[in-house]
């Protein structure tokens, strides 16, 4: 398996999460990866194929805000730099999180997550390496 570099070409779109959200999820988001656990103040992002909690810190140290709310509450946010990512063959977890075969790795600073193959391959492009020839 050969981890590549790729960018984040979509925007994710999140919203804050409220105490009455954590009443209602009792602090569980069910997620594609399986179940991950947030607080009020931490961010729900959503997509076409499900939605994910984003930890506060995370999207204020490591994602640009795009565009004001919308009537939901939800805003768009991007994930700027270049990240390692291989699909993987089998079944994976890391950190907690449940890959199926196909999806695919992601390695950032702070560690790794699996991403969906569909999601993955509409929301990110392979970084084109420069190559020195002789």
């Amino acid at each position: 398996m050969e981890f590549k570099q790729y960018q984040r070409t979509a925007p994710t779109r999140a919203r804050r999460l409220t105490e009455e959200d954590y009443q209602r999820y009792k602090g569980i988001i069910q997620t594609l990866e399986g179940p991950q656990p947030f607080l009020p103040g931490d961010y729900l992002a959503k997509d076409a194929k499900g939605e994910w909690p984003i930890k506060q810190a995370t999207i204020e140290k490591k994602y640009t805000r795009l565009t004001p709310d919308d009537h939901e509450g939800f805003a768009l946010y991007m994930r700027p730099g270049v990240r390692l990512a291989a699909q993987m063959p089998e079944p994976f977890i890391i950190e907690g999180k449940q890959g199926k075969a196909g999806d695919y790795l992601v390695l950032g600073g702070e560690g790794g997550w699996p991403v969906d193959c569909e999601i993955f391959e509409q929301s990110y492009t392979l970084v084109e390496q420069a190559r020195n020839e002789v």
